[in-house]
């Protein structure tokens, strides 16, 4: 009985030790941070929780918001045009003949010209697309002298655009020449004058067989043949010029291969102008006798000419005639080896547009 009290009280004194040691090995400070860690780390879970709920609604985290590359407008690029394709006001011109691009815009005109160059066969050509207000300027006849027009003194073509401030022009139909020269001059009309009266009969054996060009004051263009109408019933029917070489290229929307067929056929520098429609033009100039260019026939600019849309096409005076001018600078090479060498001289132009931007006639080259 002694032994089991005993034993009783010897165990009741090893709890009583055990509960002074437990308590001494845990500090008062130690339990106060403990509390405080833990809620430091109930503080972070719902940090995280609520950064994780706002990832999942579409809130962006700072640092990671994607953006891509800016885009750049094109060099030169035309600037913003209203809803009929022109300027609202002032002028806008870029050259880039490095590149073989210009243009121009205004309230009534847009133009652009490219220059296409292709190595094998070697061919250099430019396409003028001209855009008319249909209360702007049109393709017409400039001449060197107004009051004389196609017997005005012969000028340079780049020179006739600098004294006009003509904006893009074309070579003409080489009639002053043939005035000059007493021959058959085919019918030919300036600014409503009459020049020329005697025609040859339609696909005579002659190159050019003075086809004829009638152009009207609202940019409106027609086709002939050489002996389809006579000059008084041109300005009965309203026209102010009348251009004669041809052939005519496109008529109607189609190719006239019986002209494309006769004549032009020989590889040669050649200038053209199209008409889509009233109002869209396309002035094109092919190169030759020079190394990046052998030139070629008519059918070359009649068929460039179709792909752009034309429903009329017709041919100019070509070889050393040829050119193509955008705001006084002559474009087109020439000559090898003489850059700064101008076309032929002639009594006027075939142009569209007045801009004051256009350099001066003794300006530079």
């Amino acid at each position: 009985m002694l032994k089991r009290i005993t034993g009783l009280l010897l165990a009741a004194l090893l709890c009583f030790l055990g509960f002074f040691t437990c308590a001494a090995e845990t500090s008062p400070e130690e339990v106060t941070a403990g509390r405080a860690g833990k809620a430091a780390e109930d503080t972070k879970t719902e940090e995280a929780a609520a950064t994780e709920e706002g990832n999942s609604t579409g809130e962006e985290t700072k640092g990671e918001e994607e953006t891509g590359p800016a885009e750049t407008a094109e060099e030169g690029a035309f600037p913003e045009l209203n809803g009929e394709g022109f300027l609202d006001s002032g002028e806008f011109v870029y050259e880039n003949p490095d590149e073989g691009i210009w243009r121009y815009a205004s309230a009534t005109l847009w133009v652009e010209v490219r220059r296409i160059i292709q190595p094998k066969p070697a061919r250099t050509w430019y396409e003028a697309e001209i855009r008319c207000a249909d209360d702007g300027d049109h393709p017409h006849m400039i001449a060197n002298n107004p009051d004389k027009l196609l017997k005005s003194k012969p000028q340079y073509p780049y020179k006739i655009a600098r004294s006009n401030r003509t904006v893009i022009a074309i070579n003409n139909d080489y009639a002053q020449d043939r005035l000059g020269w007493g021959k058959k001059l085919g019918t030919v009309i300036r600014n409503g004058t009459v020049f020329g009266k005697k025609y040859p009969k339609k696909n005579s054996a002659n190159f050019p067989n003075l086809d004829c060009l009638a152009i009207w004051p609202d940019g409106d263009m027609k086709a002939f043949n050489s002996d389809e109408m006579t000059s008084e019933q041109y300005l009965e029917a309203g026209v102010r010029d009348v251009l004669a070489f041809g052939p005519i290229l496109i008529r109607d929307g189609e190719l006239n291969e019986t002209g494309l067929k006769k004549y032009g056929t020989t590889k040669q520098p050649r200038t053209a102008v199209g008409m889509v429609k009233k109002g869209h033009y396309w002035f094109m100039m092919l190169e030759g006798r020079v190394k990046r260019s052998n030139g070629d026939s008519v059918r070359f600019l009649a068929e460039k000419m179709l792909e752009k849309g034309c429903t009329l096409g017709f041919n100019l005076d070509g070889g050393q005639s040829s050119c193509i001018v955008f705001m006084g600078h002559q474009l087109c090479l020439i000559k090898q080896g003489k850059p700064h060498l101008s076309s032929r001289s002639t009594a006027d132009i075939l142009g569209v547009g007045e801009s004051e931007l256009v350099p001066a006639v003794g300006d530079p080259w």
